[in-house]
């Protein structure tokens, strides 16, 4: 066994691979996301962020995390759209198993659509580094009920419409769409660290997958660089020195 552990130090030394990840924190709060995101702040916080309660923190495996509400100042309230939710959930190790709605709503009596599970793809999002790239994202539609998973409440006359929500994984710098693909990232010998950020997008109000699409794809082009400025920098290896949680930090 000690000459087992000291092969496997020599290699990690000699090659420059980090196999036993130590945890990374947040360089600054969730929370000091910008309150308004966009061009011509287009996207402005509403309200306050939200505090889950203590047993949801630790099913949720992470005290990181930020629940804000954004409403689209260029459209209407009565406009599919106006209304976005940001859930962001930070994970410093590579331990924790991605909660994704699939699951947690489905387990809060949601239903999934039979076509729910769809990927697409954002064009022309601008990263953090200044390069644009396309990133896909994991849709899931849910059946609308009565009652939804955010307390709010509709008529049943919703025709093909359909809750939707989407969601991304940055995983040490790079996105992911497919829960299955965030441990493959993170487990590369070559990165120091084993560090992810599930980046959700939810539209309220029932409408057409598609243009539920474009909703969100419109947001994640207005946000992400802003959100990525509060996660840690993979070209950094300089641990961050965020402190409290997520949601609680004031803007």
């Amino acid at each position: 066994l000690v000459s087992g552990f000291g092969v496997s130090r020599g290699l990690e030394a000699a090659l420059s691979l980090t196999f036993d990840k130590p945890y990374l924190p947040l360089p600054r709060p969730l929370s000091s996301l910008r309150s308004l995101l966009g061009e011509d702040a287009r996207y402005r916080a509403e309200g306050v962020d939200e505090n889950l309660d203590p047993d949801i923190v630790e099913t949720l495996g992470t005290k990181e995390y930020l629940l804000r509400h954004y409403v689209d100042t260029t459209k209407k309230p009565t406009d599919v759209g106006y209304d976005l939710r940001l859930n962001l959930n930070y994970y410093g190790t590579g331990s924790a198993t991605p909660h994704v709605p699939e699951i947690c709503w489905a387990g809060a009596g949601m239903q999934e659509a039979a076509d729910s599970k769809q990927e697409f793809v954002v064009k022309n999002v601008r990263r953090r580094n200044g390069k644009v790239e396309d990133i896909r994202m994991r849709m899931i539609c849910f059946i609308p009920n009565q009652t939804d998973a955010s307390g709010l409440s509709f008529g049943a006359d919703t025709g093909n419409k359909t809750l939707n929500v989407a969601y991304l994984f940055e995983v040490n710098g790079k996105c992911v769409a497919q829960p299955q693909e965030v441990t493959g990232q993170f487990w590369q010998a070559s990165s120091k660290y084993a560090y992810h950020t599930k980046i959700e997008v939810t539209v309220p109000a029932y409408c057409d997958s598609k243009e539920a699409q474009q909703v969100i794809s419109d947001f994640i082009r207005a946000s992400l660089a802003d959100i990525e400025e509060c996660l840690p920098d993979p070209q950094d290896d300089t641990p961050g020195q965020a402190t409290g949680t997520g949601a609680r930090e004031t803007r």
